[in-house]
């Protein structure tokens, strides 16, 4: 390798060479340290040098080495360099670093050790093999102090735990509104499962189920709000709550006109106090099928809104498509309008009714989306299954297990399902 000049040297270097007057760096070993020094150059911490021999035993420490970790150099020379060690690296951390200096190779990490008093304190280390004439090694560690980010870490960690703490609560908050238990969805469906799985601790789709005894009917809806976590999971909730207000508080029971006071209500809802004048609005909305059934399950009126409705009869999957529009979302317009459908329902009809999660989680050998196809495939081989809690695990075998296996969840994700019985 070519020898650096000597205008190249760093003065990191001329340190160790102190140590080791003979040595002439490789063009490695020299852009390893100034890898290391420029590091730290802006605030020039003190330099930590260590070197031990082959058996870990520590042959030359300087003070600021020893200091940072309690202790004199006096106390530190002799000993094995196993004695600062900590439990707080990963496990195999220092197994790893053995391996590779022992093959004449440098190492570099960041080794949590403890100091005399047993505190922790953290080094960023950069360890040199240097062959000696006998042909033995000796190593020598260049590090700093970088104690001051176990702070960091530590407050970084505490944040981490209160958030995700947060979030588990208010996901409890979420499945006490919403039905995510199957056995809330069969109090009015008896033969039905549903299928939920969310991207993150809180969901950003929802079941909303009521009944309004005035006009004998049972409404179902299965909805996709934008984005995922904290800001999908206050959506379900606004979502949920407008809903409540049109129909049993306002008394609407027509899915079509429902849809269009939910995209009203949504619309002012994220309008801001300053729109009218600069035309700004929170583009937040979500994607709805909204189902409304006599007390019988003789007939089905449905709505949606970018989501389509799927019967299986006898065998033939019927899909319903709705309107191309969100409720809200970057329909600025405040009055919008739906299609209603209306079907008479038969016994052993079944009615799915799912989110795009479903079709967009990516799985399968190739890394593709589960797709459309494939959904329409899989329901039409699990639906001749009596039992609506079979056909949940049979779905959810081929979905979560055989397809997604691995793989994180691409989106939030819901699927329901219903037996029409005599």
């Amino acid at each position: 390798m070519a020898i650096p000049s000597e205008g190249t040297i760093t003065p990191l270097w001329e340190q160790v060479r102190q140590l080791y007057p003979h040595l002439t760096p490789s063009a490695d070993q020299l852009s390893l340290i100034e890898a290391l020094e420029q590091f730290y150059r802006d605030y020039h911490p003190e330099l930590l040098l260590v070197e031990t021999d082959e058996h870990g035993t520590i042959t030359y420490v300087n003070s600021a080495f020893a200091r940072t970790g309690g202790y004199e150099s006096s106390e530190l020379l002799g000993q094995n360099i196993n004695l600062l060690r900590s439990d707080a690296n990963e496990p195999g951390y220092f197994r790893d670093l053995w391996n590779t200096i022992t093959q004449g190779l440098p190492w570099r990490g960041q080794i949590k050790n403890r100091s005399k008093d047993y505190e922790l304190y953290q080094i960023d280390l950069l360890i040199l093999p240097i062959r000696t004439s006998e042909g033995s090694y000796r190593y020598l560690g260049l590090g700093y102090d970088i104690s001051h980010r176990l702070q960091t870490e530590k407050a970084l960690e505490q944040l981490k735990t209160d958030l995700e703490d947060s979030l588990r609560y208010a996901r409890r908050i979420q499945r006490a509104i919403f039905p995510t238990k199957v056995n809330a969805l069969q109090k009015y469906f008896p033969e039905s499962f549903l299928l939920a799985n969310g991207r993150d601790i809180v969901s950003g789709d929802f079941c909303w189920i009521a009944r309004t005894p005035t006009a004998n009917r049972t409404f179902l809806a299965v909805a996709d709000c934008t984005g995922h976590g904290i800001p999908g999971g206050l959506l379900t909730t606004i979502g949920y709550n407008l809903l409540n207000q049109i129909v049993l508080y306002r008394g609407l029971t027509v899915p079509h006109q429902i849809l269009a006071e939910l995209h009203k209500g949504l619309r002012e809802y994220f309008l801001q106090e300053d729109a009218e004048e600069s035309g700004r609005f929170v583009k937040d909305g979500m994607e709805i099928i909204l189902c409304s059934f006599d007390y019988g399950l003789t007939e089905v009126q449905f709505a949606g809104a970018n989501r389509p409705f799927w019967l299986v009869r006898n065998g033939e999957l019927m899909e319903y498509k709705t309107d191309k529009q969100p409720i809200g979302g970057e329909n600025l317009k405040e009055d919008v309008e739906f299609k209603i459908f209306t079907l008479d329902l038969e016994p052993e009809d079944r009615i799915y009714l799912f989110t795009d999660g479903i079709t967009d989680q990516f799985g399968g050998p190739q890394e593709k989306r589960f797709g459309t196809p494939r959904l329409r495939e899989t329901i039409l081989q699990i639906w001749s299954e009596p039992s609506m809690t079979k056909q949940r695990a049979l779905f959810n075998n081929r979905w979560k297990r055989e397809w997604m296996g691995d793989n994180p969840p691409t989106d939030d994700a819901t699927l329901v399902g219903i037996r029409i019985t005599d």
